[in-house]
């Protein structure tokens, strides 16, 4: 369900924006508000008399002024004040100069100069309070979406730091040494699946085919792989965040590696749902002089991320590249106690 919108605006606001764009709109509509305040007054003539004359045109000044703005509110009180003093007189289209006639005359139009000023001014308060809750409401917003871009900007690079981590703890000859960097790699990722909480949907899921067009869309535009030569096959399978971004690094790395070959390549994205398991195949064809990845190290390193398993081969007619990881989001490795720390 909808919030309600919060408006500084007078009411009604839609009719009166529209009014704003009509010539004469406005005055027209204060004409009207006079109308029908000489309508009331008609009807409760026979309990008015002849005083009273201008007490139902107040409203309609008030209206005009609050609604209409100050050059349409003057305009009905002098419509108003003509009609009354024409037409509602003791004598009908006779100058009233009699003392009473007069008082009224002048408090009506003494009191309407000074409600259309009071309520003008407040008109124009309340246009500029909102001309300003709204820039700075803009503002805001603009930084909250700054603030998030930044934020998961920089998950994405503690997660990829993580991975780089563990793959060099896994290669690292001295136990000791591996020891740390796999304690540091550990408490790496435990700080970006944090980061990710903060920033909000730390659980929510992205469908994998929408993502990795995207992916394959920005990478063109820079000079990657053209995209008809992408094809991209994962049914309505969703990812986690975490999975999103991993397997986004690898697809975007061998997208950069493909655009210097032939331009027979062709690039098959393919994601399968083993139940427990997830399968990423990316499957180069097309020509025989098809390149592997050039960055083996991070292909390897996002692997180990996911737990899972990388298979690269190659063949006469292309290139392949395989990872099988758990399709659900596995806990960061178990600290070994040691008494040194990167962190």
């Amino acid at each position: 369900m909808d919030s309600p919108t919060f408006s500084l605006a007078p009411r009604p606001a839609a009719v009166l924006a529209r009014l704003q764009n009509v010539p004469g709109a406005r005055y027209g509509a204060a004409a009207v508000l006079v109308m029908l305040a000489l309508g009331v007054r008609l009807m409760l003539s026979s309990a008015m008399g002849n005083g009273y004359g201008y007490t139902c045109f107040y409203p309609a000044v008030i209206l005009a002024a609050y609604w209409l703005g100050a050059r349409p509110a003057l305009m009905a009180a002098g419509l108003s004040t003509a009609i009354v003093y024409a037409f509602l007189g003791p004598v009908p289209l006779h100058w009233n100069m009699d003392g009473r006639g007069l008082v009224a005359l002048s408090f009506f139009l003494l009191s309407s100069a000074l409600l259309i000023h009071i309520l003008s001014t407040i008109r124009a308060r309340f246009n500029l309070l909102a001309a300003n809750h709204a820039r700075v409401e803009a503002l805001a917003t603009g930084q909250a979406e700054l603030f998030h871009e930044h934020a998961q900007r920089t998950t994405d690079h503690l997660q990829l730091i993580s991975a780089i981590l563990q793959l060099r703890a896994r290669e690292e000859a001295d136990p000791m040494v591996s020891r740390v960097l796999t304690n540091a790699a550990s408490r790496t990722l435990l700080i970006s699946r944090a980061h990710r909480e903060f920033t909000g949907n730390p659980d929510s899921r992205i469908p994998f085919d929408a993502f990795a067009r995207k992916l394959v869309e920005a990478s063109a535009s820079r000079g990657g792989m053209e995209a008809d030569k992408v094809r991209i096959a994962s049914g309505d399978l969703d990812v986690p965040l975490e999975h999103a971004t991993a397997l986004g690094l690898v697809l975007l790395e061998y997208l950069t590696t493909l655009k210097s070959c032939p331009s027979a390549t062709n690039l098959a994205v393919i994601l399968a749902d083993d139940g427990d398991r997830r399968t990423l195949d990316l499957v180069a064809a097309g020509d025989s002089n098809v390149t592997p990845p050039r960055d083996i190290p991070l292909f390897e390193a996002v692997s180990e991320q996911l737990g899972g398993e990388l298979v690269i081969t190659r063949g006469s007619t292309g290139c392949g590249v395989r990872i099988s990881f758990p399709a659900t989001i596995q806990p960061a490795q178990a600290w070994a106690p040691v008494a040194v720390s990167l962190h």
